[in-house]
């Protein structure tokens, strides 16, 4: 049995962790103090994106729930300004985001343009979006609607639409 402790705590349902908490755990009985150096450790929400941490993370007794949030177009880590270790330690450093279902839609019609004139002013509204916030624009896929961008640290990122 792993000292509880010595791994991250669940989050909810949707959310999820690579490695899973299952194998975390695994790993930890196998290799103690794996969870002090997870390489590349990603969690996630199913339907709505995820982060890989790059490098190694400290992931032992993270309580996930109450550090990451999803939302629609929108990422939370350390919401709560208190909670939030110096850059660098816990999950306060670099990673990379995937948002999903970040799609340039028409606010009349609710039309979704995969590309064309309008897909491409979209994608320059998310590469300053996240020049305005900090981060560095990776990718934009517009027929998945899927955005990828690059951190140093962690605040609240997102598309600022609704």
């Amino acid at each position: 049995m792993v000292p509880k402790k010595m791994k991250p705590k669940p989050s909810k349902g949707d959310y999820f962790t690579e490695p899973s908490l299952e194998e975390l755990a695994t790993k930890e009985r196998a290799e103690p103090g794996y969870c002090r150096r997870v390489r590349d450790f990603v969690v996630g929400r199913r339907g709505y994106g995820s982060i890989r941490f790059l490098g190694e993370t400290d992931v032992r007794g993270l309580d996930l729930e109450s550090v990451v949030e999803f939302n629609d177009r929108e990422v939370a880590v350390y919401k709560d300004e208190s909670k939030k270790p110096p850059v660098g330690e816990g999950l306060n450093k670099a990673a990379v985001v995937t948002m999903l279902n970040v799609k340039c839609r028409s606010r009349k019609t609710g039309e979704t343009y995969t590309d064309g004139p309008k897909l491409d002013r979209y994608k320059e509204m998310l590469v300053k979006k996240g020049e305005e916030q900090g981060a560095e624009f990776v990718s934009f896929d517009g027929v998945k609607g899927e955005w990828k961008f690059r951190v140093k640290h962690f605040s609240s990122y997102g598309s600022g639409e609704s």
